[in-house]
């Protein structure tokens, strides 16, 4: 009997470093959060607004990926609300300073309204919170998504381009 609780014991370790080392790699895969600041300005509250009341999850065909559309209405009302919700809270501020960590709150908490939608459905949401990103002017990454390579990256630039966008400056045309 003790050699089978010591047995048990130590696979307990060996389990609990095993979960450690796969959580630690896990979060290697997420950038540090930018710490910019960036203005909001007249001219970059006007295309939030434009986003905002774009009709969202709409199938397109974006490079590098096409989308469907939302899996299901209700999939497409949470979606858009939380992509609504983080333009809201970002276009509640007064023009000037924008801090990117709060940003990055922002749209860690939009992400994890849809956590449990479809993948198609989470990434085209992610697409929309990184166009919000790159719309205010940042550089930075925002810490809530792991890098990859499958995506196109502007130089000088963490994120990769939001469906649509051609250049960091060059942003998809927004339905008014």
């Amino acid at each position: 009997m003790k050699y089978l609780l010591l047995f048990a014991g130590a696979l307990a370790i060996c389990v609990l470093a095993f979960a450690g080392v796969l959580y630690w790699k896990y979060a290697q895969l997420f950038p540090e959060p930018s710490t910019e600041v960036v203005q909001l300005t007249p001219e970059k509250r006007a295309l939030l607004e434009r986003l905002r009341r774009e009709t969202k999850f709409q199938p397109h065909h974006f490079p590098p990926l096409g989308y469907t559309g939302a899996e299901t209405p209700e999939d497409r009302t949470r979606a858009t609300d939380a992509v609504n919700g983080v333009i809201d809270a970002v276009l509640a501020q007064p023009d000037g300073p924008v801090q990117a960590r709060e940003v990055s709150r922002l749209i860690g908490k939009g992400m994890s309204q849809v956590s449990w939608l479809a993948t198609e459905d989470r990434d085209r949401t992610g697409g929309y919170l990184v166009e919000v990103w790159y719309i205010l002017g940042f550089k930075g990454a925002t810490g809530q998504f792991a890098s990859g390579v499958s995506y196109a990256r502007a130089g000088g630039y963490s994120e990769p381009l939001p469906p649509g966008w051609t250049a960091a400056d060059q942003p998809r045309p927004i339905d008014p």
